[in-house]
C-alpha cells in the first residue's frame, strides 16, 4: 500500500472528474466537473461553460468545495464506503487564458482530455481555478485512515484517530 502522501497525489493527479458544490440562489447545489492539477501550489483547473449553472454560481459567489474520489471496484461490497476520497473547501478564481497558458494550465488540460481542443475553441469556455481554503481539506485512504490535510501542496497529513 502507498503512503497516503504518494496516494494522495496519485488520486489527484489520475481522477478524470470532481465533484463541485456551489452556492445557487442561497441553495447547495453539486456537480461533475473535469478538472487539471497543477503543484506549487497545488491547485484545481476547470474548464467551465458559460452554460453551466456552476458558472454563474461561482461568478456569484467564489465559496465552493470540492471531491475527488476513486471509482468504485466491482465486485467490493465495501469499496462505496471505504473509497479513496479527498475533499477541500476552495475559492475559485477565473482565469485569463494567457494566465492559463502561462501557467501551463492549458497544456495540462489538452494533455489529459483530448475533447479539449474542441472546447477551448468555444468562446464560451473559461478557466477557472480552485484554491484550497487552508485547514479544510481532508483525505481518506480507506477504513481507519483519515486525514486532516494541510500545506500548500496538500501534502502535511495528519492521521485522525478515534477516541
Amino acid at each position: 500500500m502507498s503512503s497516503p502522501e504518494d496516494a494522495l497525489r496519485a488520486l489527484l493527479e489520475g481522477a478524470a472528474v470532481a465533484s463541485l458544490a456551489t452556492l445557487e440562489d442561497g441553495h447547495p447545489a453539486a456537480s461533475l466537473v473535469p478538472y487539471v492539477a497543477l503543484r506549487d501550489p497545488v491547485r484545481l483547473y476547470l474548464l467551465v461553460s458559460d452554460l453551466s449553472a456552476h458558472t454563474g454560481a461561482l461568478r456569484r459567489d467564489a465559496r465552493c468545495a470540492w471531491t475527488v474520489s476513486e471509482a468504485p471496484r466491482e465486485g467490493d461490497p465495501r469499496s462505496n464506503h471505504a473509497l479513496t476520497r479527498a475533499m477541500a473547501k476552495a475559492t475559485a478564481r477565473f482565469v485569463a487564458r494567457d494566465e492559463a497558458n502561462a501557467r501551463g494550465v492549458e497544456a495540462a488540460y489538452r494533455a489529459k482530455y483530448p475533447i479539449a481542443e474542441t472546447l477551448l475553441g468555444l468562446g464560451d469556455f473559461h478557466f477557472v481555478e480552485l484554491a484550497t481554503v487552508e485547514g479544510s481539506a481532508g483525505f481518506v485512504q480507506g477504513f481507519g485512515r483519515a486525514y486532516a490535510v494541510r500545506g500548500a501542496n496538500l501534502d502535511a497529513l495528519e492521521h485522525i484517530k478515534t477516541r
